[in-house]
């Protein structure tokens, strides 16, 4: 969702994550905030890391505005560093399932990239290795407030990984009711191959995800 609303437009200028703008100014805590669009982004690493209590794990929901309003409760602690994480859609064609980028090599825009030809198009223009939709909007927040910032993603789908307009609509709040996905698999069958897929690349990326976020915040413990 975008930030006026208006569901699946993208701005004409998608902001590539840059910590140049940034001027760091002294932070109050010690503590490391570690912001997710979705809980099952969260969740392994909820577990791997509930022994450092340095570390705060916040969930904002789908989309920069979201993810913008939580960094801005956020970064009010003034924390000694924020990372977005979360899943992200490849851009290169080198990276593959489970493979970790972090900022500044990352996209930002305001709706599934649901194609290759589109994730090629995003490339070819920005020269990004992957792409999201919430990173831009933490690091705006952190660069107004001098706190911070990195992006650290895991690739949840591959340049060649299509998604179908179905399971677009399905994937567009970022929490799927059983409901609704039953009611599309009764409508397109095939779209169970998909959910398989989605499954077990999302498994993966949280997974590498999380222990990555370990490394990074464990060698940050205060």
């Amino acid at each position: 969702m975008s930030d006026n609303g208006r569901e699946g437009e993208a701005p004409a200028e998608p902001p590539i994550i840059s910590a140049a703008r940034q001027e760091p100014r002294p932070p109050v805590s010690g503590l490391v905030a570690v912001l997710f669009a979705l809980e099952r982004e969260a969740t392994p690493f909820r577990l791997a890391a509930r022994d450092l209590s340095h570390v705060s794990v916040h969930v904002s929901g789908v989309g920069r505005h979201r993810a913008r309003t939580l960094a801005g409760e956020v970064v009010a602690s003034r924390p000694a560093l924020v990372v977005a994480a979360g899943f992200c859609g490849a851009l290169d064609p080198a990276l593959k399932v489970g493979d970790v980028v972090t900022s500044p090599h990352i996209l930002t825009v305001d709706h599934l990239v649901a194609n290759p030809a589109e994730k090629r198009r995003l490339a070819e223009l920005h020269g990004a290795l992957a792409v999201d939709m919430e990173s831009a909007a933490v690091a705006e927040v952190c660069a107004e407030r001098g706190v911070p910032f990195l992006a650290v993603r895991a690739v949840s789908d591959t340049v060649d990984t299509a998604l179908s307009p179905e399971l677009v609509r399905l994937l567009s709040g970022g929490n799927v009711s059983t409901w609704r996905a039953v009611r599309a698999l009764v409508r397109k069958p095939s779209l169970l191959g998909e959910f398989r897929r989605l499954a077990r690349d999302t498994k993966i990326a949280a997974r590498n995800l999380a222990r990555e976020l370990v490394d990074l915040v464990g060698a940050r413990r205060v």
